[in-house]
């Protein structure tokens, strides 16, 4: 039985599966262990950062008969917090928590989201059954201690899913992991948001979202060299560091995702700028434009390629070029028709590649492929 789309679509990160597949992967895993193939439950742990609404997948939670879900949520540090060194208490509470669930249930599965709870989720709650580590992607890679901690972490995980092909060579080789346990995935959601709020900038605009790896000094440059245009960008506090803002621009620090989402929807075009040309982040902005049928300038990265096609669904700018930008803003600032043409062809592809169904699909496969092996083999701390 399938999760009808429209009760998916309800909250857009809920999930659907194949409660019926699933119930018999289990079963046959079960008699695999020498335990009666009774069609009981089907239980994940599932573990991420933040509260539980905000997560994008796993949401059925146990409204299907015989698939049942547990949330372990990491609440996200204050600011005071994240500057200090050291461990992430909060991540080592939630393995903590994992591993007492873990030793009092027979989960079938642990899905983590993001390296670093992946990280804590192994090495503290030592799961005995398929880890899962979705989301896997770094802004910046570790080194150091954190490299060889995570290597000796990770070499126990059975699948990561990256939303790059780049990642997954660059990880594996990075981590000693070997290739053949990484998988790509697009980045896949429902639309931001389905309709704007009233417009707050009168004239005509450029607008820039995000913050993640994001080179904002090429975008000011850019702008300052067109002062008859207008932008706006959304950022975090940490993007505005040693940042000199030209008059043309308006700055909008941690908007609601309602607001921030608005000013993208009513501009000119999105601008997407990344710090170089392998920078493998931007796609939760890049696609959230696409659902909505902007044209993008985006930086020619590598972890960005698999969305896009130079001037088909994107123009693609060199890195750290203030005078490429400005060119692409100009080209689609005098032709609304190339812009109006890129905006569908992308939209066209975040139908069909990007859409929360995708993303229910592409985690269904891995539940088929790793299902038979729960349980079967006891990993050691």
């Amino acid at each position: 039985m399938q999760v009808p789309a429209e009760r998916a679509a309800k909250d857009s990160r809920q999930l659907g599966v194949s409660t019926r597949a699933l119930l018999w992967l289990n079963a046959r895993a079960k008699f695999q262990r020498g335990a009666s193939p009774s069609m009981s439950e089907f239980r994940i742990l599932d573990c991420g950062d933040g509260p539980q609404g905000r997560k994008w997948i796993g949401s059925v939670y146990n409204r299907e008969p015989g698939l049942l879900w547990e949330h372990i949520s990491a609440p996200i540090p204050g600011k005071l917090a994240r500057r200090l060194p050291g461990p992430s208490f909060s991540r080592i509470r939630a393995g903590l928590r994992a591993r007492t669930r873990l030793a009092a249930t027979p989960f079938d599965l642990l899905v983590s989201h993001g390296p670093r709870m992946s990280y804590y989720m192994q090495r503290i709650a030592n799961p005995a059954i398929p880890h899962l580590a979705w989301s896997f992607n770094f802004t910046d890679l570790p080194t150091g201690y954190r490299l060889d901690a995570m290597r000796r972490s990770f070499a126990k995980i059975d699948r990561f899913i990256s939303f790059s092909r780049v990642e997954c060579p660059l990880y594996a080789q990075l981590f000693e992991v070997p290739i053949d346990r990484f998988k790509f995935a697009y980045w896949g959601v429902n639309p931001p948001i389905r309709a704007p709020l009233p417009r707050r900038i009168a004239q005509p605009y450029f607008a820039a979202l995000g913050g993640e790896a994001r080179d904002y000094v090429t975008l000011c440059d850019a702008a300052r060299r067109m002062p008859h245009l207008h932008f706006a960008a959304v950022v975090r506090p940490h993007s505005l560091r040693e940042l000199d803002v030209p008059d043309n621009m308006r700055i909008f620090v941690n908007l609601p995702l309602e607001e921030a989402w608005s000013i993208v929807w009513h501009a000119e075009a999105a601008i997407v700028p990344l710090r170089d040309a392998q920078t493998p982040n931007g796609h939760v902005t890049l696609v959230g434009g696409m659902h909505l049928g902007k044209a993008q300038i985006v930086t020619d990265s590598s972890g960005v390629a698999d969305y896009l096609e130079q001037r088909e669904t994107a123009l693609l700018v060199p890195p750290r070029d203030p005078a490429s930008l400005a060119r692409a803003i100009e080209e689609l600032a005098d032709n609304r028709a190339l812009g109006e043409r890129i905006g569908a062809a992308a939209q066209a592809f975040a139908a069909r590649h990007c859409t929360e169904q995708s993303t229910v699909d592409a985690f269904h496969a891995e539940l088929i492929d790793l299902v038979p092996s729960a349980g079967a083999s006891s990993r050691q701390g």
